[in-house]
């Protein structure tokens, strides 16, 4: 346990300091987290023992056209060591937003630590990293052309990048509190001028939930999340979903029903230094019928942008394959992140 620890200061300690100088631009923003939870921390890879893989699309503020609103787009995979210390996993993703589109592939691995354990109750720390490795494209083809500019030759530019992100994360049952950064790589697009435009700054993201057992059936899990750029950008986001299980018992390194309903609901709101206001709503609802599961996502804005568009929309299509056809609570990382979907 106290090795465990050792290794969780070493290695936040360098990050907390590097961030005064480490900068990325124009990087994705994964609200899809909902459908896979990789995607907010790295850690989650593995701690799940089934093979997964998913497919995920946003389309962003419906109603001002296909060709003006962002839109993004993953694969993804994640996979369990035999082992049960870590586990593989990462996704293909496009991200499209105006003249500016990126298409890239980040590789996740995580590791995992029993730090306690007691009969079937586990404490376990993870770490999970990621690498990132993308080309961004700036269309000036796109632009108007009744205007003169010197500096546009309407051409089409592709510049190749890449980044890191980093994640811990700790469980206890049904209890999760981890923390993750996204953009530790200091890679500036050359297509922008840094003395004329600002570069984004490391991201960190502090997120803690809780599954509590209503009856043998039936789940409640909220999560609470902070987003922060550690200068003066910040977001809440408070999320609750209700499970509802059914049909024939999964022996897996834990117990799992073969059919699931999940209802969920999520709320943003901006903590942004003096501008403290709320962003949007979002009613999520989804299924899971043997080995496919099915959801779906409506973010409802809560701005005056919202009265232009239909909102945001999100769905996801996947396919699981449980690995171990029995329980063998011996294995010490017993899977234990049940806030999944």
């Amino acid at each position: 346990m106290r090795k465990a620890w050792r290794i969780l200061l070493v290695i936040l300690f360098p990050l907390v300091l590097a961030e005064a100088r480490t900068f990325a631009q124009d990087a994705p923003v994964y609200e899809q987290y909902v459908f896979d939870n990789t995607l907010l921390n790295p850690a989650f890879t593995g701690l799940v023992d089934m093979i997964q893989v998913k497919a995920a699309h946003r389309q962003q503020w419906i109603g001002f056209g296909p060709e003006k609103t962002p839109s993004t787009t993953f694969l993804m995979f994640r996979s369990r060591f035999k082992a049960r210390d870590g586990g593989l996993g990462g996704f293909l993703y496009t991200d499209k937003n105006g003249v500016n589109s990126q298409t890239g592939l980040q590789v996740n691995g995580s590791f995992q630590f029993l730090m306690r354990t007691k009969r079937n109750i586990k404490t376990i720390l993870s770490f999970g990293f990621g690498a990132t490795v993308f080309m961004h494209t700036y269309d000036e083809s796109r632009f108007d052309r009744d205007i003169y500019d010197p500096i546009v030759d309407y051409s089409t530019k592709n510049y190749f990048g890449y980044d890191a992100n980093f994640g811990v994360l700790l469980t206890h049952g049904g209890l999760i509190a981890g923390v993750s950064f996204d953009n530790l790589l200091q890679w500036t697009c050359p297509a922008y001028n840094q003395r004329l435009e600002r570069s984004l700054s490391v991201n960190m993201n502090v997120h803690a939930g809780k599954t509590f057992w209503l009856m043998s059936n039936m789940q409640l899990a909220p999560l609470v999340i902070f987003k922060t750029n550690m200068k003066n950008m910040n977001q809440m986001d408070l999320g609750v979903r209700f499970k509802l299980l059914s049909g024939k018992k999964i022996r897996t390194v834990y117990t799992k029903d073969e059919n699931e309903v999940v209802i969920g609901l999520t709320y943003k709101q901006t903590l942004d230094v003096g501008n403290v206001s709320p962003l949007s709503i979002s009613p999520m609802v989804g299924f899971i019928v043997k080995n496919i599961s099915v959801s779906y996502l409506c973010e409802i804005g809560l701005t005056g942008l919202q009265r232009y568009n239909f909102g945001s929309h999100q769905i996801a299509l996947g396919f699981r394959l449980y690995r171990d056809k029995f329980t063998t609570l011996d294995k010490h990382n017993v899977a234990s992140m049940v806030y999944d979907f």
